[in-house]
């Protein structure tokens, strides 16, 4: 999430396009959530708290940072556009995809490598989570 923000900040300043900067008020509120409910989970006795904290912690974490985030921005609108792009896509293809003036066709390397990093992270995301939800659940049998 902390990413997403650098990533739409710095298309914002450099495409002139405030509208990017709609991220901060999905990503700012997701990741204090996060933050709450991963704090709940670890300091809380109850057992209600921790279930209900980890649970809105994972659902949470699947929608935005896996879903949206990772598969929709990074793979979506970074990792096909760059395929697509230097693959030799026909120009009409990637209008198709990729209309202006929503999307920027590849001309700034950090943009575009701070995109595709977010369909990486989304990836490790995904195994990280697998991982703590084995163990999540392996304890409390």
């Amino acid at each position: 999430m902390f990413l997403t923000l650098i990533h739409h900040a710095y298309g914002a300043a450099i495409y002139d396009e405030p509208f990017r900067l709609h991220v901060a008020f999905i990503a700012i509120p997701v990741i204090l959530i996060l933050m709450l409910c991963f704090h709940i989970y670890q300091k809380q006795a109850s057992p209600l708290s921790r279930n209900i904290s980890i649970w809105v912690f994972t659902l949470i974490t699947i929608v935005i940072p896996v879903g949206v985030i990772g598969l929709y921005e990074g793979t979506y609108n970074h990792l096909l556009k760059n395929v697509m792009y230097f693959g030799g896509a026909s120009q009409a293809a990637i209008d198709k995809f990729f209309p202006s003036p929503i999307y920027e066709m590849p001309n700034n390397y950090i943009f575009e490598v701070t995109g595709i990093f977010q369909f990486v992270l989304g990836v490790h995301l995904i195994w990280s989570m697998i991982k703590f939800g084995k163990e999540t659940f392996r304890k409390k049998k």
